[in-house]
């Protein structure tokens, strides 16, 4: 058994800088298996049932510790904890959970207890549990806190324990998944094997595209190839072509691996073999980019007030997110209520990043740690197991078709399917004419892998250069993105705040440590 000793005045201590320092959950970016999922959990539930099942657990929590070191001499089933995002604990939480752990017990001697945290309260309440301490076996995460969480020493190192209890994961996610998720020679977290790769899609209004026959597929090529046609638009339908809110054109920046670190601006470019740390802000590709955005922000294609929207809108002539080809009639099209037409944007990639956007981890303090592996094991591999997560209770929130499919009864289940395990073993809905999935698995077997997959910066030594870095580039952030600022002047401007702030030491850091990866690769 592994334990983490942490005295009060420490965890405080630490507690505090988490949660000043982590009020993101992780990149802004759509995707359509964010989107999807946040369309099959779009009712909460309650905030009264979700805090009432929180205090149960937190109650109970000493007395089941005990009672579990007893059930596990015994061979007794045992109870673990998973705590994960959605929209709150779901209605049917009790049936649903005496049909799920029937099965698991009989399958590998766990019972699972769940605490859905609503998307609005997950940053704070997650903080909370792992700067305190608060007893959970199994975790959600993301790149945004997991380097930070493996710091404070959250979770458990189970790089001797995957192999013997998760047979099936192994088999079935590719092996590099695992350097993704490996910090200092060790593995601390399970990834869920999705669209864990990265796509960017051009996603046009079909009618547009039939009205004044776009080649999409050309128009992909670069931005500046759409200048032409977003000018012809704006005059015609008058309306905005490029309407984004104030993360604007935040793809531009997908190219480059930002080696954990949190910052958009420091990153290696994902197929450059010299691996040079750079201000990507300067790079040509990125620089240019910054200038053709400008151009439409002065020409009024982007929306004037775009730097300070919080929120998009739900029609779009066009606009970029992360998925598959077929996302454009299983999510992007519904979603927008229009037939939508989409090209890809450059490669496919695959790098820490992509892979760390869903996570699950075990905590440092469990006393089942294979247990909560082989759980895992088996949510991402039994397709019963992994339905009942997927689209709630059987009978109650969908059913099976005579040839093998899923019908959905409501739209009531509140659990976020991208955080749970893979989409691979989720059984085909009914509603779609083929199984997009097999579509991701071909784009992530395919991918080109970032040349630092499996580097994470430790930035222990620049912690506080890298802290005045982030701030100044929170700063400048949205205008920038959005067009507002001229790049020629406010490039400079950045670099010469960054440069005052440390940003020297931050590169140099950085790249030594960039050096000694690729050395040993």
């Amino acid at each position: 058994m592994k334990k983490r000793v942490l005295s009060m005045l420490l965890t405080c201590a630490m507690g505090a800088s988490l949660i000043a320092g982590c009020g993101g959950s992780g990149s802004s970016n759509e995707t359509a298996g964010n989107d999807t999922a946040a369309q099959e959990t779009a009712d909460t539930a309650s905030e009264e049932k979700a805090e009432a099942t929180e205090d149960a657990g937190e109650a109970e929590s000493t007395e089941e510790a005990a009672e579990s070191t007893d059930a596990a001499a015994s061979g007794d089933v045992v109870t673990l904890k998973w705590v994960t995002i959605g929209s709150g604990m779901p209605d049917n939480y009790d049936s649903w959970a005496a049909t799920l752990n029937e099965y698991l017990a009989e399958k590998i001697g766990v019972n699972i207890e769940m605490e859905v945290i609503s998307w609005g309260d997950w940053d704070n309440r997650r903080n909370i549990i792992i700067s305190t301490n608060e007893p959970y076996d199994i975790i959600f995460g993301n790149g945004g806190n997991f380097t930070s969480d493996v710091a404070l020493g959250a979770y458990y190192d189970i790089s001797d324990l995957v192999k013997d209890n998760m047979p099936g994961l192994t088999a079935l996610m590719p092996e590099t998944y695992w350097d993704a998720v490996t910090v200092d020679g060790k593995v601390y977290g399970v990834p869920t094997y999705k669209d864990s790769s990265l796509s960017n899609y051009d996603i046009w209004d079909a009618e547009l595209v039939d009205e004044y026959s776009l080649d999409i597929d050309d128009l992909a090529k670069s931005l500046d190839a759409k200048t032409e046609i977003f000018t012809q638009l704006k005059a015609d339908k008058n309306d905005y072509p490029v309407y984004v809110k104030n993360d604007g054109l935040y793809y531009i920046f997908d190219k480059y691996d930002q080696l954990g670190a949190g910052l958009q601006i420091l990153g290696v470019r994902y197929d450059d073999k010299d691996a040079k740390v750079c201000l990507t802000l300067e790079q040509d590709d990125i620089f240019s980019e910054l200038k053709t955005i400008h151009q439409w922000y002065e020409d009024g294609i982007i929306n004037s007030d775009a730097s300070t929207l919080s929120e998009g809108r739900v029609y779009n002539m066009w606009r970029v997110a992360q998925g598959w080809p077929s996302a454009a009639v299983t999510a992007w099209g519904p979603q927008m209520g229009k037939d939508v037409k989409v090209s890809q944007i450059g490669e496919t990639i695959l790098s820490n990043d992509t892979v760390r956007g869903s996570l699950n981890m075990v905590s440092a303090n469990t006393q089942y740690p294979e247990k909560c592996l082989q759980f895992l094991d088996l949510v991402n591999t039994d397709t019963k197991v992994r339905d009942l997560f997927y689209y709630g209770e059987e009978g109650v929130n969908f059913q099976y078709t005579a040839d093998g499919k899923v019908e959905k009864l409501n739209e009531d289940w509140t659990m976020a399917g991208y955080t749970q395990g893979t989409f691979f073993t989720v059984t085909q809905n009914a509603a779609d004419e083929f199984n997009q999935w097999d579509e991701v698995k071909e784009l992530n077997e395919n991918a080109t892998p970032s040349v630092l997959l499996g580097f994470t910066f430790d930035t222990t030594e620049v912690s506080d250069q890298l802290a005045n870095c982030t701030e100044i580039w929170s700063r400048y952030k949205s205008e920038v993105i959005t067009g507002v600022q001229d790049p020629e002047t406010a490039v400079p401007e950045i670099k010469a705040e960054l440069e005052a702030a440390g940003w020297d030491e931050l590169v140099a850091a950085a790249q030594a440590q960039v050096d000694e990866f690729m050395a040993s690769k």
